[in-house]
């Protein structure tokens, strides 16, 4: 074997591991705080939460223990948006996201749903809405993406009056799934784009040689 054959062996294994690396990302609500990382392999990138920086010296007075405690907890919760909004949202992801066509592998979907409010007929109301929500986004999730493993939980709480999420989402998918889904799209996009100005020949052709209405003078009175 020679050397130029040998470089090309080892290119070829090289972009052939690229290709079959598994990307993603992990994401995590815990309910108070929302955890974000970005996979590469067997490498884990974290997001979210950022880090702290070091706090300054500060001359002021501290607050207490229990205090200070409570106002970082309430800085850090991230409150969601309302029910009825994340099922659009949900819903609206899902279809975009099936243009994948099951490329998109989720390794784990987790989503544990408590539901309540200070009215008994409101949470028996919410809850039935949400069901149905969630009942009609599966068959969706089913089509567009490879579920592997599913833990979905729903439950209604008439006794605290509180509506609580906790979930987690970790989708990866093969870079060389990714290049085959954009030389698709580049593809396509490439095929209208070419396709365009034949129409806009063809119609300019046949605008001229429709003949002009001819003029009718139509006597007053």
């Amino acid at each position: 074997m020679t050397t130029a054959l040998w470089i090309l062996l080892i290119i070829a294994l090289l972009l052939t591991a690229v290709l079959l690396l598994k990307v993603g990302v992990d994401a995590q609500y815990d309910g108070e705080t929302l955890f974000l990382r970005v996979l590469a392999g067997p490498i884990r990138l974290t997001l979210l939460p950022r880090r702290k920086k070091p706090k300054k010296e500060n001359k002021k007075k501290e607050k207490p223990p229990k205090e200070a405690v409570k106002e970082e907890r309430e800085k850090k919760k991230i409150s969601l948006p309302p029910l009825p909004t994340l099922l659009k949202l949900a819903k609206l992801v899902l279809e975009a996201v099936g243009a994948f066509r099951r490329k998109l592998s989720v390794d784990l979907l987790r989503l544990h749903l408590r539901v309540g409010t200070d009215d008994p007929y409101r949470t028996a109301m919410t809850y039935a809405y949400a069901r149905a929500g969630l009942d009609g986004l599966y068959p969706l999730a089913a089509r567009a993406l490879t579920i592997r493993e599913r833990d979905v939980r729903l439950n209604a709480d008439f006794v605290s009056g509180e509506t609580t999420a906790q979930g987690q989402l970790k989708l990866t998918i093969r870079i060389g799934q990714i290049v085959g889904i954009a030389l698709v799209l580049v593809w396509k996009a490439l095929w209208v784009l070419l396709r365009q100005p034949k129409k806009a020949k063809r119609k300019k052709q046949t605008a001229e040689a429709q003949p002009a209405p001819e003029e009718r003078t139509v006597p007053n009175g």
